[in-house]
């Protein structure tokens, strides 16, 4: 093993950073090349999921990451500025954090007016794209393509950006809308399906009348109604019984008094059909499914649906907690969800950003070995901060916080994954301007997002 103690160990001491900023004419500013929107592991891509629609007619489509693209009619343009009538070919993809968007080559800086440079943190981003036959597509501006994205911050701070892909420049272009949505109100929305029978309960009750020749509850003489509240209803001697069919499967009852009654008695309530043997019962339960198979069906499908988005966005949540954010999560219940909501005004990438200064605390000249002590070259070098939804790109000197969880990422000569964890982090030498970086190098090629995440932050 080859021995560079002597030569690593000549540093510096400590610059610590004041200055929030970096001047584009710093060494710390990315080439042309760099900047350049190239994913650093391609295998690793984040992944488009492709959708062919009719642009006729109104269409919502429910991407596996709980994002909802909602096009209107007419809503695609082709070069020559016609409204497209074929078939249309959609491509989607959302980046909710830091690791996401470093493996699809995103740039996230942004430089003021002043030469000054600084990081977007996001909310959310996305990419669309469509195209007719291999030609790509323009967004009618009269009838513009909406995205919810799913979201972990409902601050109203962060606006959104088109990436303008000839120059990998950011084109602000204005707010979106930010909403908490419940589980329960999803739910809610299916279509109605009428109530089952069921089981006669304690509260179960039957209605006749006993004066009337002609009793016009007689075709309810076989029937028990059972509150839906779960509560006692009604009571004996009535002046007169009303039974009213809702078309929903459930029954108003209303009990007209003699006179004045107790406050205590309820006159009217809602009930649904009960029985008391079974073999009314399974008769009815039957009569029930035969005649409803088709809603039931359609709104069994659609709620499995929305638990399914549902179960992806608490895990992705869970996942983006533990691994990216460990502070300033709003706080949501498992039923709660944000989404922040925004018209397509161009096609590519969207973000929902907000422009950041870089860390402060510290800043380092980094020499980089392996495990072994072998000198290292690595390309595409970010810094995620845990705690911001942001990618630090450092091709030269490192700025970072020495108070906050950081995680270093780049790429070896041969395409392997190096990486610096939380934990190496903190026994980084604090008072040298030149440090040695001993990187982690993963073996073999890694060939997806997951498999990333699971080896970096398994050890962290």
């Amino acid at each position: 093993m080859k021995n560079y103690s002597s030569t690593l160990l000549l540093v510096l001491s400590l610059s610590i950073l004041v200055a929030c900023t970096k001047n584009k004419s710093e060494e710390t500013v990315r080439s042309e090349e760099e900047n350049a929107l190239a994913p650093p592991l391609p295998q690793a891509n984040i992944a488009f999921e492709n959708y062919s629609i009719s642009p006729t007619k109104d269409t919502v489509i429910h991407h596996q990451s709980g994002a909802v693209i909602t096009i209107p009619k007419n809503a695609f343009l082709d070069e020559n500025g016609n409204i497209v009538t074929k078939p249309v070919a959609i491509k989607f993809r959302t980046f909710s954090n830091p690791l996401e968007t470093y493996l699809a080559g995103i740039p996230m800086e942004i430089t003021d007016q002043d030469g000054n440079t600084q990081v977007f943190e996001s909310a959310g981003m996305f990419e669309i794209n469509a195209s007719l036959k291999g030609k790509n597509l323009k967004v009618n501006p009269e009838n513009k393509i909406k995205v919810g994205l799913p979201s972990y911050t409902a601050d109203t701070k962060f606006n959104t950006y088109d990436l303008d892909s000839s120059s990998n420049t950011w084109k602000l272009t204005g707010k979106d809308n930010v909403k908490v949505i419940n589980e329960s109100d999803e739910l809610d929305a299916l279509p109605e399906v009428p109530k089952a029978p069921k089981i006669a309960t304690k509260f179960s009750f039957q209605v006749f009348d006993k004066l009337n020749k002609n009793d016009k509850l007689e075709m309810y003489k076989d029937v028990w109604f059972d509150p839906i509240d779960g509560k006692k209803c009604g009571f004996d001697f009535a002046k007169d019984i009303i039974v009213e069919n809702l078309n929903n499967g459930t029954y108003q009852v209303t009990f007209v008094p003699w006179n004045k009654i107790p406050d205590t008695l309820k006159t009217k309530c809602i009930c649904t059909l009960s029985f008391k043997d079974n073999t009314s019962y399974n008769k009815a339960l039957k009569a029930y499914k035969r005649k409803y198979a088709s809603l039931l069906n359609k709104v069994e499908k659609e709620k499995a649906i929305i638990e399914k988005r549902w179960a992806i966005y608490r895990e992705k949540r869970r996942v983006y907690q533990a691994y990216f954010l460990n502070k300033n999560m709003d706080k949501l219940n498992e039923s709660q969800k944000i989404m922040r909501t925004l018209e397509v005004s161009n096609f590519g990438i969207v973000n929902l950003d907000w422009p950041e200064d870089y860390p402060q605390g510290a800043n380092v000249a980094p020499i980089f070995v392996d495990e072994d002590g072998n000198a290292l070259t690595l390309k595409n070098v970010i810094l995620i901060e845990k705690g911001k939804n942001a990618v630090y790109r450092y091709p030269n000197t490192i700025y970072f916080n020495p108070n906050e969880e950081n995680t270093l990422i780049g790429i070896t000569a041969n395409g392997l994954l190096a990486y610096y964890t939380t934990n190496d982090f903190k026994s980084l030498p604090s008072t040298k301007e030149k440090v040695v970086f001993k990187m982690r190098v993963h073996p073999v090629p890694l060939q997806s997002y997951e498999e990333i995440v699971k080896v970096i932050f398994s050890k962290s």
